[in-house]
């Protein structure tokens, strides 16, 4: 097992590696398995749609469900370890199965059978990815480190994610008529990819020697609704769901895009990979700047240059320059990557937070419920596409593989969902980021007041600044913090260094 060392750069890589599968496999399914099984299976948009509906309606189940479990788990491997090594073989299964069906023809049996597979997927993802997202804040404490994590883990999810978005369709397309083995030869390859990386990610990561006390009366449902009494939470709620929205509407509509409205889609991985090829190369400068800054700074910058390019896509046509195609695609990417980066270098943040209003460690509830509204962002985005699609009589095609001329109004239907839709998202965004007032500073001061809490401090010996930020970040009134930990007589978390 790998030692602990926080500053290596081989402990950030291996922590990293992790988000291959976070980002790949959630971008290869928000570009492709819509349009797999509208296109190839033959499925009705609307009944497609309705699996990715469904798959989330069992997330809100099982994602808060997870992180409680996580945070209560004792196992010699660790509470949150001994999950990615559970993990690999339902990773790679499930994966698998979304591109395969085994022979079904029936419409219903496509759809019982697709909507079991996307449920098994689904869970496997949150086997593995609430407990990767949990383990941070226990490997790194200070502030700026956790950035510089959470920038190498983009890093890998943004190469993961170029890799999905070019290499798929590379494969499917060298299997010619036979698209759907060329699914099934990719499905294989790559969930042999996002299977392995787990088994890194078990070596190259550390909880904290002392696993932090545990309410263990509480439910999981008496714990999730504490989680929203934390301002700062409702806040990064508001952050994560518009802008992963944004992300999943452009991603997921992308293909129908450059079909329907540009009339090119054999260049959509060029044009996909352009987006992503973009997302990493600024990717060191949004975390510079969000180091320098705020950590909702990169925002500002990032959602300026996104929405030009998506008021400028509403404007291109089949007869349009192709130099426009890339450059649209190329300035998305500029804002998808602080679309991608910020809600994710907040998080960490979220749990000291909490510790200040409970008095208790609760990364795992904090990270089922961010994993849960990743889910929702991207359940929503892609179900409502099916749907809207649609009512604005999208033509699927007789057979897979076939391009059909859709009608005016289903090119304007496409253009909007493309570009108004995210640009609404990242607006709210926007907006949700203002009110995310932490800083290093802040940080500071709550971290050092949470440890004097520990060591038993009283609540009347806090000067007045130091309260007034405690109440800025938490939303509570300073006399009410550390009241839940009290008055459930909970033994005070050691796991803050000193």
């Amino acid at each position: 097992m790998m030692k602990n060392n926080k500053n290596s750069l081989g402990s950030k890589l291996m922590y990293g590696c992790g988000d291959i599968f976070g980002g790949g496999a959630f971008l290869l399914i928000s570009l492709l398995f819509l349009n797999y099984l509208t296109d190839v299976e033959l499925m009705s948009p609307a009944l497609a749609g309705g699996i990715i509906m469904i798959g989330k309606v069992w997330d809100a189940i099982s994602d808060p469900l997870m992180g409680f479990l996580s945070d209560r788990t004792q196992s010699k491997f660790g509470r949150r370890k001994i999950y990615f090594l559970l993990g690999i073989m339902p990773v790679f299964l499930s994966f698998t199965a979304l591109w395969f069906s085994f022979g079904i023809s029936s419409a219903t049996g496509l759809f019982v059978y697709y909507t079991f597979m996307y449920l098994l997927f689904n869970t496997s993802f949150t086997m593995v990815m609430i407990p990767y997202n949990s383990i941070l804040p226990e490997m790194v404490t200070e502030y700026g480190d956790r950035t510089s994590y959470t920038g190498v883990r983009m890093i890998f999810s943004i190469c993961s994610a170029i890799a999905a978005g070019v290499l798929p369709m590379m494969i499917i397309n060298r299997f010619g008529v036979d698209i759907k083995k060329g699914y099934l030869i990719m499905a294989l390859i790559f969930a042999s990819i996002y299977a392995v990386v787990w088994l890194i990610v078990y070596f190259g990561t550390w909880e904290s020697q002392k696993a932090p006390e545990s309410d263990r009366s509480s439910s999981v449902w008496g714990e999730l609704k504490t989680v929203f009494r934390n301002k700062s939470f409702r806040i990064h709620s508001g952050i994560f769901i518009c802008g992963q929205a944004a992300v999943d509407f452009l991603t997921t509509i992308f293909i129908y895009y450059l079909t329907a409205c540009l009339h090119r889609p054999k260049e959509f991985s060029l044009v996909l990979g352009t987006l992503l090829i973009t997302q990493l190369i600024v990717m060191p400068l949004h975390m510079y700047i969000s180091k320098k800054f705020k950590k909702t700074t990169p925002y500002k910058i990032g959602f300026t240059v996104w929405g030009v390019a998506l008021l400028t896509s509403l404007f291109l046509t089949p007869e349009s320059s192709v130099v426009w195609v890339y450059l649209v695609a190329a300035m998305s990417g500029f804002g998808t990557s602080a679309a991608v980066l910020v809600p994710w270098s907040i998080l960490p943040d979220i749990s000291d937070v909490d510790q200040m209003i409970t008095g208790r460690r609760r990364e795992g509830v904090y990270s089922g419920m961010a994993t849960l509204l990743r889910k929702i962002a991207n359940g929503i985005s892609i179900g409502l596409i099916g749907v809207l699609l649609q009512m604005i009589g999208y033509a699927r095609p007789e057979r897979a593989g076939e391009i059909i001329i859709q009608s005016a109004g289903t090119i304007l239907g496409i253009k909007l969902l493309f570009g108004v839709v995210p640009l609404f998202c990242i607006l709210l965004a926007a907006l949700f980021s203002l009110k995310y007032t932490m800083t290093e500073e802040k940080h500071g001061i709550l971290m050092n007041e949470v440890r004097r809490r520990i060591n038993g401090g009283k609540s009347e010996n806090a000067d007045q600044n130091t309260k007034a930020i405690c109440e800025e970040l938490t939303g509570v009134s300073y006399h009410e913090l550390w009241a839940i930990q009290k008055e459930k007589k909970i033994q005070k978390s050691t796991d803050i260094p000193m």
